[in-house]
């Protein structure tokens, strides 16, 4: 909890209950959407709004604490930021699963840039298919 204290301060952005609790979610479930937000943080917090989730999540995102997933043929997803990595997507349950960027994608990001002489600030990199329970 303190962590996340210092990461609101260290970012100038005030610390709040509805903050900490977006924050709090966020770490658990690793991935999720805004819906799900809601949903488990309203009996905490009956007044929440949608709204106001959505404001507080488009802070977080604009200091760098918090990062939007775009995944195929799947809503918005958040997760805390981390270190470049790629996901995977089962198309069957819908799992999402972090794994660190190897070195060939890193050198592909570095080659494009080379290349067109255009800097890259972010990139997103999913593949989609069947975890190994959904394979059974």
């Amino acid at each position: 909890m303190m962590r996340f204290e210092k990461i609101l301060k260290d970012n100038q952005l005030k610390v709040t209950p509805q903050r900490m609790a977006i924050l709090k979610e966020i770490e658990k479930i690793g991935h999720t959407s805004i819906e799900e937000i809601y949903d488990n943080i309203k009996e905490t917090y009956p007044s929440i709004s949608l709204a106001t989730i959505y404001k507080n999540l488009a802070s977080m995102q604009e200091a760098g604490i918090i990062d939007e997933v775009r995944l195929p043929n799947q809503k918005q997803h958040y997760e805390l930021i981390k270190e470049p990595h790629v996901h995977l997507v089962c198309e069957k349950c819908g799992s999402i699963v972090d794994v660190p960027m190897n070195d060939s994608l890193k050198g592909l990001r570095e080659s494009y840039e080379k290349s067109t002489n255009f800097k890259v600030k972010t990139a997103s990199v999913a593949f989609v298919g069947l975890c190994s329970f959904c394979q059974n």
